[in-house]
Parts: C-alpha cells; sequence; structure tokens
C-alpha cells in the first residue's frame, strides 16, 4: 500500500498498534485506511494494493484508474506448470469441498495413469492453522475439472487460465532452447581459469619467471574471465 501511495506522490501517514495498522493519507491526511497487521495469507497485500487504488481513484487523488493485471494462480512446480485446487474454488466462486468432490470424481473416471500424472494431494493450512486435503494440478487435470463449470465467469477464467499455463509453457520451452551456445563457452572458461591458476602459481613460486609469461596481466586475465562467465550466464 505504501508503495502504491508513493508511486502517486500521495502523502501519508502510518499508525501502529493493536491488531490493524491506520494509514492517513490525502493532502490533509484526510482519508482513512484500515489494514490487519497481520495479512491472512499471501494475497492479502495484493488485495490492500489493489483495494488503496480504487480508494485514491474513488477520492479523485489520481485522474484515471489503470486497469488492474490479473494475477491468475499458475505456478512452476517440478519444472511443469501446475495449479491447486483451493485457487480453482475461489476463482471460479465454488466451495473448495465442492471442487475437491469434482476431483475426486474424475479422478476415480480418469484411469490410474493419468491420475498419477496429473492429480497430487497435498495438504494446506489456512490462517488460523487448521489443515486441509487438496490438490496440485497440471493443466491437463485443471482441464477436466473445469470442464463442467458453466457460466460467464466460469468461462472468463478458463481462458485465463489457459492463457496462464500457455505463457508459462512457451517460458519453460525459451529457457530450454538458449540462443547461446553454453557449451563452447564453459569451455572456453575452464580454459582460462585453467590458465589464470597457472599463472598466479608460477607467479608465486617462481617470480623471476614474470617476464616469460604471456603478454597479459592478471587484472586483464581476470576481467576476460568476468566476461566469459557474464556470457556463460545471460
Amino acid at each position: 500500500m505504501r508503495t502504491e501511495l508513493d508511486s502517486h506522490g500521495i502523502p501519508y501517514n502510518v499508525e501502529t498498534g493493536g491488531k490493524h495498522v491506520h494509514i492517513r493519507y490525502g493532502r490533509d491526511y484526510e482519508h482513512l485506511h484500515v489494514v490487519a497487521a497481520t495479512p491472512s495469507d499471501w494475497r492479502a497485500p495484493l488485495n490492500e494494493r489493489a483495494l488503496i487504488r480504487r480508494e485514491i481513484a474513488a477520492n479523485g487523488l489520481i485522474e484515471t484508474l489503470e486497469p488492474e493485471r490479473e494475477i491468475v494462480p499458475v505456478h512452476l512446480t517440478d519444472g511443469e506448470p501446475s495449479c491447486f485446487s483451493y485457487d480453482i474454488a475461489e476463482n471460479f466462486a465454488k466451495a473448495h469441498k465442492d471442487v475437491l468432490r469434482v476431483i475426486d470424481r474424475v479422478r476415480d473416471e480418469c484411469g490410474p495413469e493419468f491420475d498419477r500424472r496429473n492429480f497430487t494431494p497435498i495438504d494446506y493450512q489456512d490462517p488460523k492453522g487448521r489443515k486441509y486435503r487438496a490438490y496440485r494440478l497440471t493443466r491437463d487435470g485443471f482441464s477436466l475439472v473445469v470442464m463442467g463449470f458453466t457460466g460467464a465467469r466460469a468461462t472468463e477464467w478458463k481462458v485465463k487460465y489457459i492463457d496462464a499455463f500457455n505463457c508459462m509453457a512457451q517460458e519453460i520451452e525459451r529457457l530450454r532452447s538458449p540462443d547461446v551456445d553454453l557449451t563452447a563457452i564453459r569451455s572456453e572458461m575452464d580454459a582460462l581459469i585453467s590458465i589464470v591458476g597457472d599463472v598466479e602459481a608460477r607467479i608465486s613460486s617462481a617470480p623471476v619467471e614474470v617476464a616469460c609469461l604471456p603478454r597479459m596481466s592478471r587484472a586483464e586475465m581476470r576481467k576476460l574471465t568476468r566476461r566469459l562467465r557474464r556470457r556463460g550466464a545471460a
């Protein structure tokens, strides 16, 4: 929230103490925003930032409200895009127990091989520390589960999830097919590091032989080594 206010140059004061934080903002600090001192989960800061953005727009402190970027909860797990059953329940406006019921039915009907590849049982904790069962789903598992969800909201979120899965898959493919030949660069780096080590050893053991060494200073060789390392990491 402070980041959002700072980005628009809006003055504010923060009052802490107790279970809530009071943020007074505006030219005369005439507006008040109250937030819990302890976030309920990882989404809380994102939700509060979106809320304060709408507030400052409604209070006329910014001229236009830029469209908010939708955060679709697709994650990378063991090198593969995946999502979680509790996020599906929240985004599709369903009770988590109902989503679990659909997943259980799909698992019974899809066969053991598909089940093993696409549904991973997990546990998660709510803000009160209570444990509940849930699932991590691949794209195929997600598609099969939400296939029967209907309505405008369901269609909207199906499209968002599909786009998120596609974007992540494309990024993974890009990282797996680098344009730079890292093998050749690593070979050059290893050879150069070996030369540097040999030169340093000769300098420390026999200083009189320095004049016979190649015409490249230690600083120059280290500089070249760092440059090759940066190329290898690019």
